[in-house]
């Protein structure tokens, strides 16, 4: 493996440079000003209408072909405006231009270059143009690259797409342009590029010519073929290699919030495309990485008077203000605890292996760790009786790569998060997968998903089930899985998945999930059946209607006998589906009765009346009517028996835990008594405060009240009639709701 090693770094070593073929972003919306001779000062987004006006004066668009200029509408099919017809009246599109090549420059791996940006055409792709694979041609002397920039105005397809090397990079300006925003790509000249057909709309863009100042290094693109072919021969060696995957860490630290392709230093970025591009040719799986080498130890401290780290909480005091000051002068000493882990991961890419675990040993590296400067770093000063305290974070760029075949050892092990991602990933490269690869997602699959968190999405789970569409392999293994994710899968991919497999196999589905007892899924259940009730298909209306039979055999599940906010939600669903269904006598009964299984004020009272006042759409629904009808009969029964104030002094006791059983002892002569409203308790504090305890861990009219005269104080129980008040209280709020009620 050593000598594997030093193969791939001799390799690696030679490859220089710093850029890519290719820089691409989107910037803000900026009025150029721009004028079109013949034409009045161009408004943005450019509408159809300002167009068809542009194109009266242009001209079609021709391309070089050897030595001459060619027209031919099936190579290229745009329109075109020269250079010298157009001009820009705002004077900040200039600096505007020039803020672009000073992002460009960096990517491009030209810093040191002096750079600038000649503008050549203003082209126009209406629905239908495209310009075939092509490589431009030097328009002006120092011509290097070709910058495109894309003007608001509403488009689809269009697609420009960039090849060099192997390598391929797709940019779509059609979205930024329609929202008014100004997209652009910078692209060596040696790139064979092309333009996707024009679905609808025009894409209109400005072109310049990238032109090198005078210099004696001419910019040009180094090509990495012939390092990858080399890497691909030795990454092979490794492919029989279980001990994976392999981390070759490159050669500086990133922050984690800026680690992009693009920001990759250096020699980085090259090296980094090279082992990517070469993975993928071995037949393995790679992907960009930080590699995190953690460590705390102590802190240690110079400080003016010369002591070498700080004992005395007066040292920190004087000489350091905060943490942070602490940590830009002290230094890491003896090291406590370290470990190593990849939690941050480049967004470009495949998915992330997110829970890998490595060793030292296992990084290929030619960096020692942990010397110099951390990219981040953290102190902590004196907390109590603790040490004051260094902490180190290293943040090392890495390549990590596996190989294909063991793609499934590497997956299983993955949080059922990042599996989906995966899973995703497949869905996406669908039109491509190989049969190994599906036969790998159905074995992860059939494993089962160990975490049924609710914030987890299955979404990519079922896309692939419809991607599948496999009748056998729904039934066999789809159908289970189905239930237990059931309130996980948003209700838009239901109806995609609903119309994908003959709907009878969900009857079961439905049922088995609503048997769980869980408002919150029973509510998905319905909110499925509403959205499905307004499709076209025949079957998916049947469906909706065998599952409006079994609505009340699903309520008979559910405990609706609180005011929550989940049983208002169960109500709201089902009147919304009473009102898009017919309903006879029948099942507006049974549904009725699994809403009035057991009546409490409060679900009466917020739910049921609560919720059905809430709207006059209800009024069109019949089982809203029966319902509040019950709920009114239980309000008047109610009302009917207004509360009265006790007779006397004397209460019920209360039930009390068994450790209390001495202070109710004390207590129960003066609860019961119906002339006695008070009650002296003069002991000390710890009795005292044991008595409290007990008192307000019940519920019963007593308030107490400290008199702190003589020594030891004195608790006063005092008798009220709270529970009168607040049955009356609430005996007022109910002939008001009745009122409301009667008046709806």
């Amino acid at each position: 493996m050593k000598d594997i090693n030093n193969q791939l770094f001799n390799i690696l070593s030679e490859i220089k440079g710093s850029g890519s073929f290719i820089s691409n972003d989107i910037k803000p919306f900026l009025f150029s000003g721009l004028e079109i001779n013949g034409i009045d000062e161009i408004g943005f987004p450019i509408n159809a209408i300002q167009i068809k006006d542009i194109i009266k004066v242009a001209h079609k668009a021709p391309f070089g072909k050897g030595s001459q200029t060619v027209l031919d509408p099936t190579v290229r099919s745009a329109w075109e405006i020269d250079a010298s017809e157009i001009t820009f009246t705002n004077p900040e599109w200039k600096q505007f231009i020039a803020s672009i090549i000073e992002k460009v420059k960096p990517d491009l791996g030209i810093e040191k270059h002096s750079v600038s940006a000649n503008l050549y055409k203003l082209l126009i792709y209406e629905e239908g143009g495209f310009f075939l694979a092509h490589k431009d041609s030097e328009k002006e002397k120092g011509m290097f690259g070709t910058l495109i920039i894309g003007l608001p105005s509403k488009h689809t397809g269009g697609e420009l797409c960039v090849r060099f090397d192997g390598r391929e990079e797709i940019v779509d300006f059609s979205e930024p342009s329609s929202q008014y925003k100004i997209p652009y790509a910078a692209f060596y000249a040696d790139c064979e590029h092309e333009i996707k057909p024009i679905t609808s709309g025009y894409r209109v863009c400005l072109v310049y010519n990238l032109v090198q100042a005078k210099s004696n290094e001419k910019i040009q693109l180094s090509h990495l073929s012939g390092h990858i072919e080399r890497l691909v021969k030795i990454i092979k060696t490794c492919e029989e290699d279980k001990d994976i995957p392999k981390i070759v860490l490159l050669g500086h630290q990133y922050t984690p919030s800026n680690f992009t392709m693009q920001a990759l230093k250096l020699n980085d970025r090259p090296k980094a495309e090279a082992l990517l591009q070469a993975a993928e040719n071995a037949g393995f799986y790679a992907k960009l990485g930080l590699v995190t080498s953690y460590q705390s130890g102590e802190l240690e401290v110079e400080y003016n008077n010369s002591s070498r780290y700080g004992r005395r909480r007066s040292y920190y005091d004087d000489e350091f203000d905060n943490d942070d000051e602490l940590a830009e002068n002290g230094t890491m000493g003896e090291v406590y605890d370290e470990s190593l882990e990849i939690e941050h991961w480049m967004e470009e890419g495949i998915p992330p292996l997110r829970n890998i675990s490595f060793e030292k040993e296992d990084l290929i590296s030619e960096i020692i760790l942990n010397e110099g400067e951390p990219e981040e770093k953290q102190a902590e000063g004196y907390t109590g009786n603790a040490g004051m305290e260094m902490r180190y974070w290293y943040h090392y760029g890495a390549v990590i790569f596996w190989p294909k075949k063991y793609q499934y050892d590497m997956l299983i092990s993955l949080s059922t998060a990042n599996k989906l991602e995966w899973i995703e990933y497949y869905n996406q490269q669908w039109s491509e997968i190989k049969p190994s690869e599906i036969t790998i997602i159905k074995k992860l699959v059939e494993e089962g998903f160990s975490n049924n968190d609710e914030k987890v999405d299955f979404t990519p789970f079922v896309q692939l089930l419809i991607n599948l569409n496999d009748e056998q392999y729904f039934i066999k293994k789809g159908k289970q899985i189905l239930v237990q994710i059931f309130k996980m899968i948003r209700i838009d991919t239901w109806i995609q998945l609903l119309e994908t497999y003959p709907i009878h196999h969900f009857e079961e589905v439905f049922e088995t999930v609503a048997k769980r007892q869980k408002k919150s899924v029973t509510n998905h259940i319905f909110e499925v059946l509403l959205r499905l009730n307004f499709s076209e298909n025949a079957d998916s209306k049947a469906f909706v209607s065998n599952q409006f039979k079994q609505i009340s055999v699903y309520l008979s599940e559910l405990k609706l006998v609180e005011k929550e906010a989940k049983s208002k939600k169960v109500l709201r669903n089902v009147l919304l589906l009473s009102m898009l269904k017919p309903t006879d006598e029948a099942w507006l009964n049974d549904t009725s009765s699994a809403f009035t299984q057991v009546l409490t004020r409060s679900y009466v009272n917020e739910v049921l009346i609560g919720e059905i006042l809430s709207t006059d759409s209800y009024k069109k629904s019949e089982l809203a009517k029966q319902l509040l009808e019950a709920g009114k009969v239980d309000l008047v029964q109610r009302i009917n028996n207004k509360p009265q104030p006790p007779a006397d002094w004397s209460r019920s006791m209360p039930q009390y835990r068994e450790y209390h059983k001495k202070v109710w002892a004390i207590l129960k002569d003066f609860i019961e008594s119906p002339t006695q409203q008070f009650f002296d308790y003069t002991k000390v504090q710890a009795e005292r405060s044991e008595m409290e305890s007990a008192v307000g861990s019940v519920t019963i009219d007593l308030r107490m009240e400290t008199i702190k005269k003589g020594s030891p104080h004195t608790l006063r129980l005092i008798k009220t009639q709270a529970a009168y008040e607040k049955d009356l209280a609430n005996w007022r709020i109910d002939v008001s709701l009745l009122e409301d009620v009667e008046n709806w």
